[in-house]
């Protein structure tokens, strides 16, 4: 969740490139009366905003990292299992002497009912180096999820653009993730991704593994998280590769609506992952 693109970012720098109200409570009135039964209406929203905080513990050359984010996600059910969710964030990340802003926003329509979901996803991602130039991300692909009782597994695979000015470059994606519900309110996550920009035999890859565990109060619809993250990043296609990982921990706090619990908001609201080039 948080960004650890030390390594993307020095290339670039050197280059000068860089929701429902308890509907389903029974109408009761007196011993003859009768209940109305009561169906989830179409069009039902939920969603989330969440802001976070990570520092880095390891990085490459001990560079200090550090980044705030702000996040949200709402998803609207169409009716008859169809559903969109629309999802935007914002990242201001500091390497060192170095502050960078990236923005990202991603489109998902796709099918859902109790046992699984499945459907398509656009992904635009920019990031503003403080330099003369900035960097332009954009994927599209397929994703899916499986639902069962205490767990969610999920994953998506996709294909685009990276752009440096008139310099483009494909990038190839994909990424798996579960989900464990300790209870209704506590969840356990663990994602995994691997990203390539490649162009002219030069590869750039990211791989990523992240650690989550989230708990929300019963009495109030907001998440409290905290994690870990590891990125390893390597350029190759030169006579030599530059490697590095990079390790960092976060946490911060989510406020949800259109949803009762961790597992409803998954079930219900948004169900995707966030899936971008962690910058």
């Amino acid at each position: 969740m948080i960004r650890a693109g030390s390594l993307l970012v020095f290339l670039l720098s050197g280059a000068r490139l860089a929701a429902a109200a308890d509907m389903d409570r029974p109408l009761v009135g007196p011993a003859d009366a009768y209940e109305v039964p009561v169906e989830q209406a179409s069009g039902g929203v939920a969603g989330y905003i969440e802001g976070a905080y990570g520092a880095a513990v390891d990085s490459p050359g001990d560079i200090d990292t550090d980044s705030w984010e702000l996040r949200g996600a709402v998803n609207v059910d169409a009716g008859s299992g169809m559903n969109l969710q629309v999802d935007l964030g914002y990242t201001r990340a500091s390497y060192e002497d170095i502050d960078t802003n990236s923005y990202d926003g991603a489109l998902h329509g796709y099918y859902r009912d109790d046992t699984y979901a499945a459907g398509l996803f656009l992904q635009a991602a920019r990031l503003d180096p403080g330099l003369d130039t900035h960097v332009n991300d954009y994927v599209g692909g397929v994703e899916g999820a499986y639902f069962l009782d205490t767990w969610t597994l999920h994953g998506a695979l996709g294909f685009g653009q990276a752009r440096v000015e008139t310099l483009g470059a494909d990038h190839y994606m994909g990424a798996l993730g579960a989900r464990v519900y300790a209870t209704d309110n506590i969840r356990f996550d663990l994602d995994g991704s691997l990203n390539r920009i490649s162009e002219s035999g030069i590869d750039y890859d990211q791989r990523a593994l992240k650690l989550t565990a989230n708990y929300r109060p019963e009495a109030f619809p907001v998440t409290l998280f905290a994690g870990y993250k590891f990125v390893n990043e390597e350029l190759s296609g030169f006579s030599e590769s530059l490697s590095g990982n990079t390790s960092t921990i976060f946490g911060g706090m989510r406020f949800s609506y259109g949803s009762a619990t961790l597992r409803e908001e998954e079930r219900l609201g948004p169900v995707w992952s966030n899936n971008r080039l962690s910058f």
